[in-house]
């Protein structure tokens, strides 16, 4: 019951002020599983990995369930992303991260836009850090990829980025959405890596 009510309770809200939980969601672009200022898109970009720690904030600190009770586990989750800036996107695809877990809100694109949702067949995951997925992507120019709190161009499909829990949000029963009930969110950057990328930086180091 609790896993129809992850659709229900995103369909029926959206875009109202609330305290944020502070539950933390990311992207990475060069694999070492934080969101910084090296995260950043370019042409050789192949995949965009999407990141939530359920019970943690983007610095670290530990956060509960407004309740005080209930745990801030995870059992479904939908992810809307969108790339702006200076260049663009096509995506190529969703490889779905945690195991056994099934589509719930199939992969779609528009545009600059893609989204996708996948639940758990019984048991939520214990609160924690955990790897959604990953978009593959194929980009052109410096585009930079951020979350949507609604699904804009999409239409159908996921309609907010969230995730279901045992922690019912501020508008939804079983439901924590970005931009309602948790705020912290990291996107990938516009600025150049402070990591060497190229052979010429790499050559630059030894002279």
């Amino acid at each position: 019951m609790k896993h129809c009510l992850l659709l229900l309770g995103m369909v029926a809200l959206l875009a109202v002020g609330a305290p944020a939980y502070s539950q933390y969601i990311f992207m990475d672009v060069n694999g070492d599983g934080v969101c910084t200022t090296d995260d950043v898109v370019s042409n050789l970009t192949t995949s965009v990995d999407i990141y939530l720690d359920t019970n943690h904030t983007a610095a670290g600190g530990t956060v509960t369930c407004s309740d005080g009770l209930s745990a801030l586990n995870m059992f479904g989750y939908n992810v809307i992303i969108h790339a702006g800036g200076a260049g663009s996107v096509s995506y190529t695809g969703w490889t779905n991260a945690v195991a056994t877990w099934t589509v719930l809100e199939a992969y779609r694109t528009s545009g600059s836009d893609a989204s996708v949702g996948f639940i758990a067949p019984s048991a939520a995951s214990a609160p924690g850090k955990y790897k959604l997925g990953s978009f593959g992507i194929s980009a052109s120019g410096a585009p930079v990829m951020s979350f949507l709190t609604s699904n804009g161009s999409l239409g159908g499909g996921a309609p907010v980025t969230g995730f279901g829990s045992d922690c019912s949000g501020t508008f939804a029963a079983f439901t924590q959405v970005l931009g309602t009930d948790f705020l912290d969110a990291c996107g990938t950057s516009s600025g150049t890596p402070s990591n060497p990328t190229t052979w010429g930086t790499i050559k630059s180091l030894y002279r």
